[in-house]
């Protein structure tokens, strides 16, 4: 029988090195559980951020904002014929694209049977006014013949009454008294008869004066018409269709051409109801509705760099009630001069052009200068971080504000001065804050004494 050695040193060794780890890993806990030493408060570092500040400023001018507008005609007329007839003549103004100018004449229809009913009708008057003298004298004679018949009368009345004394007295006979009589009721009869004579002439004397007055109006009718053969531009303005030549027929309500009136125009644009707001709120009293206080405005157009402008004012709305869509209030712009234009930026090395015409249908920029009565505040545009906040920093430390902000100007921000507790002179931070935490210390560098200057 053989017997196997197995030798121990390799398992005291392993048993040896098992130990070591366990005594290690004792050691390396014991070290991880010892606390750790706190640090007393009169240790502690304290941190300070450094921010740039410029106070607030009180904003002294109003609200100026920009919109768009498209120039639309202010007015224009049809050239209407008010008679009817031949035309003879026509203006070289009167032709598409051409201007014309108040009272110019456009076109001459044929005066011919106009001047004669003028002539026909003059005979007619001096007709009428002939009759009318010869009742005139029928009445004045008349009136004499009564006069005459008056006194007859009497004359029989007095005779009347001594036949009869004579006949109480058997002076006369009764046929003679019935004689007498008889004269009397003649005489009686022809008063009767002149008086219903007068008032037949008087009669005819209105009839004639009315037919008199008929025909003055005739003529005077006549004459307009005559006068209206001449078709005349009732406004300055530019031909912006005409539709008749020489020789043409024209009856009359027939327009025959129209005319754009230039020397006034309009721009239709749109405005948000804070921007409306502003507008009404330019007054102490209610706002007066669909009319707007007087609101001056720059109307501005860019051609090839360079900038021009006309002056305006906002004028009413255009229309009543909000856009369905857009949820804006359309309104109008009223230029009164669209010839007075001028230049207001000239691009480096630019030529200077001639002055534009405000035509139709532009589209330009309107810049309204509003004037609210409300106090507002102006910071740098770059002061305002989103959610309409700000930082302040009072004695050393910084606060927390929300603002409500009316609008924005080139690089500054109104806003409303009853939004929160601040007051002109408050240091609003304009510098990047990392962290910043309401009530932390800040060191204040570089204010400034005005950000920006005031309008």
């Amino acid at each position: 029988m053989r017997t196997t050695k197995i030798s121990i040193l390799p398992v005291l060794f392993r048993s040896a090195i098992s130990l070591v780890l366990l005594v290690l890993t004792g050691i390396i806990i014991g070290f991880l559980m010892i606390p750790k030493a706190v640090p007393k408060i009169s240790d502690t570092v304290v941190t300070v951020d450094t921010v740039e500040a410029v106070p607030i400023e009180r904003h002294r001018g109003g609200i100026d904002f920009k919109i768009d507008g498209e120039v639309i005609p202010f007015r224009q007329l049809d050239i209407v014929p008010e008679i009817t007839g031949r035309i003879v003549y026509k203006s070289d103004d009167c032709r598409l694209g051409h201007s014309v100018q108040a009272g110019e004449i456009l076109l001459r229809i044929d005066p011919t049977d106009y001047a004669l009913e003028v002539e026909q009708l003059i005979e007619a008057i001096e007709q009428a006014k002939v009759n009318l003298t010869e009742n005139t004298v029928q009445i004045e004679n008349t009136k004499k013949e009564l006069e005459l018949a008056a006194k007859q009368l009497e004359i029989r009345k007095r005779d009347l009454e001594r036949n009869q004394i004579l006949a109480q007295r058997n002076a006369i006979s009764a046929a003679e008294l019935d004689t007498v009589q008889s004269s009397l009721l003649s005489a009686e009869e022809t008063i009767q008869k002149l008086n219903n004579q007068l008032r037949i002439y008087e009669t005819q004397k209105s009839k004639l004066a009315v037919a008199l007055r008929k025909e003055e109006i005739a003529l005077k009718t006549a004459k307009l018409n005559l006068e209206r053969t001449e078709v005349k531009a009732p406004i300055s303005g530019v031909v912006t269709s005409d539709s008749f030549e020489v020789n043409s027929f024209v009856q009359r309500g027939t327009s025959v051409a129209k005319i754009l009136d230039t020397s006034q125009l309009e721009i239709q644009c749109s405005l948000y109801m804070k921007q409306i707001q502003w507008i009404w709120r330019q007054t102490e009293t209610e706002n007066s509705g669909y009319i707007f206080p007087p609101t001056p405005v720059t109307i501005l157009y860019e051609i090839d760099g360079e900038q021009w402008a006309w002056e305006g004012r906002l004028q009413t709305l255009d229309g009543g009630g909000l856009n369905a869509i857009t949820r804006m209030v359309p309104c109008r712009v009223k230029v009164d001069d669209p010839q007075s234009v001028h230049s207001v930026h000239v691009p480096e090395n630019g030529t200077k052009n001639a002055p534009p015409t405000l035509f139709s249908g532009m589209y330009v920029s309107i810049i309204v200068h509003s004037k609210p009565v409300v106090s507002l505040y102006r910071i740098p545009e770059k002061a305002l971080l989103p959610g309409n906040t700000i930082w302040t920093a009072t004695n050393g430390k910084l606060h927390r504000h929300t603002i409500r902000v009316a609008t924005t100007v080139s690089d500054s921000v109104l806003f409303y001065a009853d939004s929160e507790e601040l007051s002109p002179s408050d240091l609003v931070v304009v510098s990047p804050l990392a962290a910043p935490v309401e009530g932390g210390n800040v060191l204040v560098i570089n204010t400034g004494t005005k950000n920006v200057a005031q309008k």
